[in-house]
């Protein structure tokens, strides 16, 4: 019975620990005492996050966890947003930011502070800080971030913003879009999927000032140009897209122009003049690189070709002198210790003799 419920209690501490091991918040950190670990699953974000539960969930929230620390009579409290992977994290960060008006910091690849709070990603894992001046939580922020690094996956944050021209633009203001339920939240002209998400779609969107009027730019990047064209082709449909000056339209108006796989949007633009003057800083480049090692094929002497020639022979000759030895001594042997059972079974073989000789054949014989 002892020996029963050694394994029972074994059995229960197996199925607790890869519980345990997915925690990610350490329950001390830098002096600051954690309280018990509180843990989110995609559907009830919206109890800590309301509205914005919706746009993280389309970016890919996994698993949120959430701690208070407490330290001589302060506390800030922290939640992890373990994210599909580094796009997602990328993407939420910026959305988050945008939401409260922060400015960038260098606590982690990627970060951003405000009053009483913080984000921080590293990797797939988005942190918030919220509750505590962000320099006095600095130093802690960035012992977790050096914690969670060997757990975050390195896969490397989308390239689409380098696109994003530098001139009039509201710096803080970019946002990464993986689906429609962010797009409708900072650029709500219509409803559903315009962009083409569901085709593989990714976006950057900014906001700019320009001649005292704020555009927004919306960089659409799809996965082949003829992708582009086609929902290009789509957008002119549901929208007033490229109008002459002089042509009125319900429809709300954008200015678009393609480039390869990338779509450039402007939309609260007076004119074509005025979007312009943003359709024409966005420049795409194709670069082909070549990094594969390159060498130069030389024919050989004929000297060591016929050297090559002869020793491949000489190997093709000994490899079936050695093989057919084998063969010779293996039949010999089972011969021998089992006459007439494996080889020459007198009910499957007839011996046919020529009379040379008075000696008849026996089982053991080498033929």
């Amino acid at each position: 019975m002892r020996s029963v419920g050694l394994g029972f209690a074994f059995l229960i501490a197996l199925a607790a620990w890869p519980a345990s091991a997915q925690e990610l918040l350490p329950a001390e950190l830098g002096g600051w005492t954690g309280s018990a670990l509180t843990t989110y699953e995609p559907a009830a974000l919206e109890t800590i996050l309301g509205a914005d539960a919706a746009v993280l969930r389309e970016y890919g929230v996994r698993r949120t966890e959430r701690r208070q620390y407490a330290r001589a009579g302060q506390s800030f409290t922290l939640t992890l947003y373990r994210m599909l992977d580094s796009s997602a994290a990328y993407g939420a960060f910026h959305f988050l930011r945008g939401n409260h008006q922060m400015i960038s910091a260098d606590l982690a690849p990627l970060s951003a502070v405000a009053e009483g709070r913080t984000l921080a990603v590293t990797g797939n894992l988005l942190i918030e800080a919220t509750g505590a001046d962000p320099l006095a939580v600095a130093d802690e922020l960035k012992l977790l971030v050096v914690q969670l690094e060997p757990r975050a996956n390195k896969i490397p944050f989308p390239a689409l913003e380098r696109y994003l021209p530098n001139r009039g633009r509201v710096f803080g203001s970019e946002c990464y879009l993986l689906g429609p339920a962010a797009l409708n939240r900072l650029l709500p002209i219509s409803e559903g999927d315009w962009v083409g998400f569901g085709n593989g779609a990714e976006a950057q969107l900014a906001r700019y000032r320009l001649d005292g009027r704020e555009l927004i730019l919306l960089l659409i990047n799809y996965p082949t140009p003829q992708i582009a064209q086609r929902w290009l082709g789509l957008l002119q449909q549901r929208f007033n897209l490229n109008p002459p000056a002089a042509v009125s339209d319900k429809r709300p108006t954008l200015y678009a122009r393609r480039s390869s796989a990338l779509v450039a949007v402007v939309a609260n633009a007076e004119s074509s003049r005025m979007a312009d003057q943003l359709l024409d800083q966005v420049q795409v480049e194709t670069h082909v690189t070549w990094n594969e090692p390159g060498f130069l094929a030389e024919e050989p002497p004929f000297s060591t070709m016929l050297f090559g020639v002869f020793v491949g022979t000489g190997l093709i000759v000994l490899f079936c002198i050695l093989t057919g030895l084998a063969f010779a001594g293996v039949r010999l042997l089972v011969k021998k210790m089992l006459p007439n059972r494996v080889f020459d079974r007198p009910n499957r073989v007839e011996i046919l003799q020529l009379g040379l000789s008075s000696k008849p054949i026996q089982g053991t014989d080498l033929f």
